[in-house]
């Protein structure tokens, strides 16, 4: 019945200009707007991901100190400010894919004074990609990633070797992440 549900929303959103044909406008326009509504509420119950935006997984955490680092290790962003579907994980630093899809992360790291800092973005055991930092005072990276991956597949952020990371209660540091497209 989901599908049903979703065939005909969809064809109440692409058709909309054809089903406003001679009548009032304020009117169709309303009804329209009801009969969507209508279908949208009986279809949440479901959890159609598409459809209610908080059933889209997203995480959004901070680290609150700095931290040295050992080679290989998650740096784990232990302030959680957003958690939709519970995917991210501040005790083990890892966000695993609720639902399949496509998805957008991003990362903010910060070098201690001074010091070199090279962080990577991990898709399970894969390298997608890293930020380096020169040693000159107090340098931030940034780097951001759109990838197709499957339920269960771990994002996490890890020190490629021993490195200190700086961060505070301003939250210097971060790691997010979020569903864009099923």
């Amino acid at each position: 019945m989901s599908i049903m549900y979703s065939i005909c929303v969809l064809t109440l959103v692409l058709y909309g200009d054809m089903i406003m044909g001679s009548c009032d406008v304020k009117l169709e326009s309303s009804l329209l707007k009801d009969l969507v509504e209508m279908l949208l509420k009986k279809d949440s119950d479901k959890g159609c991901a598409l459809f209610n935006e908080k059933k889209i997984p997203a995480f959004s955490a901070a680290l609150t100190q700095s931290k040295s680092l050992s080679a290989k290790e998650i740096i784990k962003f232990n302030k959680v400010m957003t958690n939709i579907r519970n995917g991210y994980n501040p005790s083990t630093g890892i966000f695993t894919a609720p639902i399949s899809g496509v998805y957008q992360f991003s990362s903010v790291v910060m070098s201690q004074n001074g010091k070199k800092l090279v962080a990577t973005l991990f898709l399970n055991d894969t390298r997608v990609s890293s930020v380096y930092i020169k040693s000159i005072a107090y340098q931030t990276g940034a780097l951001s990633m759109v990838l197709d991956i499957q339920k269960g597949d771990q994002i996490t952020m890890k020190s490629d070797s021993s490195y200190s990371i700086y961060s505070d209660t301003m939250n210097y540091s971060t790691f997010s992440g979020h569903m864009i497209s099923q």
